[in-house]
């Protein structure tokens, strides 16, 4: 994956912006295609005056800002989307975008004919663990309007594979997290969330007992990871999980973030109501991924907690900034 002229659509978001860099960083031509809806030129600090980086500003689901963005395109990594507690509120709206906007970007891959198209999925297909570790074989099941259209982006690029013969390969990353992960309104994620409440001294909410597990990976492992499946030709036309193999319970996190602030558990960690649709169980199986591409993610859940504190700590934002961002209303 070197001297390639690359796509990555969401390239200014969360998992986008370190694939970037870390594209940019082995030599290729990048271009982004984001509507700096929830992206933002924040993640781009220190290459977005690269010569070899080209941003536009538009969106998937915009026929004409797709072919635009598809020209001269060799490989194309297809990041954006609207997330899970968006689709829970405005769930058309996410389909529009995961399943209507693939659509356009699958359609343009088949007529420039690219080399080959890296379809960025998620583990929330699976719903709820019916065996753990959970493999490529695991079921189906989703329980979010978030999860159903992603099942179908995976099937519909799928199909193109079938049909069109377009080169392709599905990424399935489990929970991530590290610098640049949204803390800000409904959407913010759990980690961020926790780390911003953590620095004002504010509760860390859990729902019900902490007990959901997930498979949480450091963001920056999980963008090498994706790059190593779509460099690898043993991984065309085939799926993959993104993970550690390791399972972590949400109420195992608040106490990491709770130990680093040096904030007393039993005070500072909040239950709430358990949320409908919440999947109790994520524990990735990433043999497959790793027999293949040889690659093991190196930064334990302490170590990347740690980093992530650290880069919160270095934003433009007094905490209290950062609070009013994430906002109590976003937890309900």
């Amino acid at each position: 994956m070197q001297n390639k002229n690359i796509l990555v659509t969401g390239g200014a978001g969360f998992l986008g912006s370190h694939l970037v860099h870390q594209l940019l960083e082995r030599g290729n031509k990048v271009t982004i295609l984001d509507d700096f809806t929830h992206g933002k030129e924040l993640h781009l600090k220190g290459i977005f005056n690269n010569p070899n980086l080209k941003v536009i500003k538009g969106s998937i689901t915009n026929s004409h800002d797709v072919e635009k963005a598809f020209e001269n395109c060799q490989v194309v990594f297809h990041l954006a989307v609207l997330d899970l507690r968006q689709s829970i509120k405005e769930p058309e709206k996410v389909n529009d975008v995961v399943v209507n906007g693939t659509l356009n970007c699958l359609k343009a891959a088949r007529d420039k004919k690219v080399e080959l198209f890296v379809n960025c999925s998620s583990s929330e297909v699976f719903g709820t663990a019916q065996y753990v570790p959970m493999d490529e074989k695991h079921p189906l099941n989703p329980e979010t309007p978030y999860a159903a259209a992603k099942v179908a982006q995976d099937v519909y690029t799928f199909s193109f594979g079938r049909t069109y013969g377009l080169p392709w390969v599905t990424v399935r990353p489990f929970n991530m997290y590290g610098p640049n992960s949204h803390w800000q309104g409904y959407r913010g994620e759990l980690i961020p969330k926790m780390i911003v409440r953590a620095m004002n001294k504010q509760p860390l909410v859990i729902f019900g007992e902490g007990d959901q597990t997930r498979d949480f990976i450091y963001v920056e492992d999980a963008a090498k990871g994706i790059i190593d499946v779509a460099r690898n030709k043993k991984c065309l036309n085939n799926h993959f999980n993104i993970s550690t193999k390791k399972e972590t319970s949400i109420k195992k996190i608040a106490e990491t973030i709770c130990k680093e602030f040096s904030l007393d558990p039993n005070v500072y960690i909040q239950k709430q109501a358990p949320r409908p649709g919440d999947v109790m169980r994520l524990f990735g199986d990433n043999s497959k991924f790793q027999q293949l591409t040889g690659y093991v993610p190196q930064t334990s859940i302490e170590e990347g907690i740690h980093k992530t504190i650290a880069w919160f700590k270095s934003l433009p934002y007094t905490p209290d900034e950062l609070l009013n961002q994430e906002v109590l209303r976003s937890w309900e």
